[in-house]
């Protein structure tokens, strides 16, 4: 039972932990748009990656999919991928607000930072769920 309470708040621990490091270190983004081209871009990959994967994974038709709809967890799963989306996509928003204001703005370096972790932890756990299921397919 604890773990999955650590499974749940894992990604926002980590975007909470982030943005208290960068407020405590007091950092800025660097200059120029390259940073922010690059972080849309991943945002933006992200966001489609787990798009296809939700797709493809909640037409699976294996054992393994067929036993997790008859429990739970499934609800556990579909709301990680949900915040997995979102998250991505509030990122991308972020960073494309940041072509628009003055990105060396401390509050918005702690939003990015703090969409940006929290965005790749819910990821990451995404991930790790779906390679579960694929490894466990007969």
């Amino acid at each position: 039972m604890k773990s999955i309470y650590l499974e749940q708040s894992t990604p926002y621990i980590l975007g909470v932990s982030a943005m208290f490091i960068w407020w405590k270190m007091e950092l800025t983004l660097p200059s120029g748009d390259g940073i922010l081209s690059s972080s849309l871009t991943l945002g933006a990959i992200l966001t489609g990656f787990l798009a296809t994967a939700k797709a493809i994974l909640m037409t699976l038709d294996s054992p393994i999919m067929r036993r997790l709809r008859e429990t739970d967890y499934i609800d556990s799963i579909v709301s990680y991928l949900s915040q997995a989306i979102w998250l991505s996509f509030a990122f991308c928003i972020i960073t494309l607000i940041g072509f628009f204001i003055d990105k060396s703005s401390f509050i918005f370096g702690i939003a990015w930072i703090g969409f940006g972790v929290t965005s790749a932890g819910a990821f990451v756990r995404v991930t790790n769920i779906m390679l579960k299921i694929i490894r466990h397919s007969p």
